[in-house]
């Protein structure tokens, strides 16, 4: 019978330290593979290019996930969002990208304008973020027109 000190084991819910090493090892790895896998694979199936210096935020919302990724590029800040299928879209609608753009505003001076949102619909389409907002928000009372539903579904990139 081992005399307690060099048995390798323990009593109770107490961890060897090679189980604790293990554990941190296993922990280490999936952190390395989520880390691949936002940075090198998700990217790719965006409608448009994601930068390397994108700021990556990684969520878990109450029903679905979503990552995003932020860049500047020509005086444009980029979100590219990929989600997971949010609650109370159609059925047939699955992981998908969402991707916006913002020129920030000039408020005063021989240069001023206004901000402008947009959203991604097609190829070099963009349409308006309040004319979105519009056609989500008519989707969830179930008012949409087959216009809005049109712009939602083109605005959803299937990943």
């Amino acid at each position: 019978m081992a005399s307690g000190g060099n048995s390798n084991q323990t009593s109770g819910n107490q961890q060897t330290l090679e189980q604790e090493e293990a554990a941190r090892q296993a922990a280490e790895n999936e952190a390395a593979a989520e880390l691949q896998y936002l940075t090198q694979i998700l990217p790719r199936s965006s409608p448009i290019h994601i930068p390397d210096n994108a700021t990556i935020t990684s969520q878990s919302k109450d029903e679905y996930n979503q990552v995003k990724y932020e860049w500047t590029s020509g005086g444009y800040n980029y979100l590219s969002r990929w989600h997971t299928r949010t609650p109370g879209a159609p059925l047939e609608q699955r992981d998908s990208w969402v991707v916006e753009r913002h020129l920030p505003g000039i408020g005063a001076g021989p240069n001023a304008r206004p901000a402008v949102r947009e959203v991604l619909i097609a190829e070099g389409k963009w349409i308006s973020k309040s004319i979105w907002n519009a056609a989500i928000h008519a989707r969830k009372n179930g008012t949409a027109t087959q216009e809005q539903k049109e712009l939602l579904d083109h605005g959803h990139w299937k990943a």
